[in-house]
């Protein structure tokens, strides 16, 4: 089947969406949404607003609710960034020290210190590129000062590596090391290993402004199965929001974070909640009441 839809001029846009029911009370207004966020990128908050069964927007719909959906979505990806900040730092500190501490200021670079299935060439690969293409003053310094050393300790090395190659490192960690970790956390080390690939997934999703809301995760989660906020659909926004609850509340219990995702929730409609897996009567329910 070939692809038969042709390119719309911005007016063009706006006509086909009002010719299908969408109520737009200022024009000029949404041309500006069209020619800065793009159709495309807003038709996907169009889906709770139509008709299952046809291409029509529901009776009384109107451009305003898509927009304020859209601007919904970013703040809860912020929120969820915010969040995934405190884990990511959380998490790379926890790693360079049982690193440090168990097999010395190079033990990142040593492939017996890891799984057999680890890619230590390819690490060490991406970790040269990742120094080459720094220009952080510690690395400025270490290699002008120490010029016998082929690497650079754990403790700057950690800071330089993505959070999926963060992930990854884990994922390769003698178990003994995974347990020490994971258990700061209430949870096994195969539970905790899927939280950090989910996490590392999700924020590159919402790095890169793609939606949050109403998305089906990829990557899903383990959830342990005796946890008191079971059961939990582990494909959800929802889902990825109570993990990382979880994590905030240990990593800083008094932080804010819990009550800044409710109050931005909370002005959303039910609608809003089915959309990203939230259960009727969330509120009620651990870790919210």
């Amino acid at each position: 089947m070939l692809y038969g839809k042709d390119p719309l001029e911005f007016k063009d846009q706006l006509a086909l969406m009002t010719s299908r029911g969408l109520i737009v009370k200022d024009p000029e207004r949404a041309l500006r949404w069209l020619k800065n966020v793009s159709y495309y990128r807003l038709s996907v908050y169009f889906l709770p607003f139509k008709d299952p069964n046809t291409d029509a927007f529901r009776p009384g719909c109107e451009f305003e609710q898509i927009i304020e959906l859209y601007k919904f979505d970013g703040r809860l990806r912020l929120l969820v960034l915010q969040a995934i900040e405190r884990v990511e730092i959380a998490i790379r500190t926890a790693i360079t020290y049982q690193i440090a501490m168990n097999y010395g200021k190079f033990g990142h670079v040593d492939k017996n210190n890891f799984a057999p299935d680890f890619d230590s060439g390819r690490f060490e690969k991406e970790l040269s590129a990742e120094e080459g293409r720094s220009r952080e003053d510690f690395v400025t310094h270490y290699r002008s000062k120490y010029t016998l050393e082929k690497h650079l300790p754990v403790w700057m090395a950690t800071e330089l590596i993505s959070f999926g190659t963060l992930s990854l490192m884990y994922k390769s960690l003698r178990p003994s090391i995974q347990k020490a970790i994971a258990t700061d956390y209430g949870v096994e080390g195969d539970v905790f290993r899927s939280w950090l690939h989910t996490f590392s997934y999700v924020r590159n999703n919402c790095a890169h402004h793609k939606r949050f809301w109403d998305r089906s995760l990829a990557i899903r989660p383990k959830i342990p199965s005796r946890w008191r906020y079971s059961p939990l659909n582990s494909g959800t926004a929802y889902c990825v929001i109570v993990l990382l609850k979880h994590m905030t509340d240990v990593i800083c219990p008094s932080c804010k974070w819990k009550e800044r995702v409710t109050a931005l929730v909370d002005d959303r409609s039910l609608l809003t909640f089915n959309g990203m897996g939230f259960p009727r009567n969330w509120r009620e329910v651990d870790p919210w009441k």
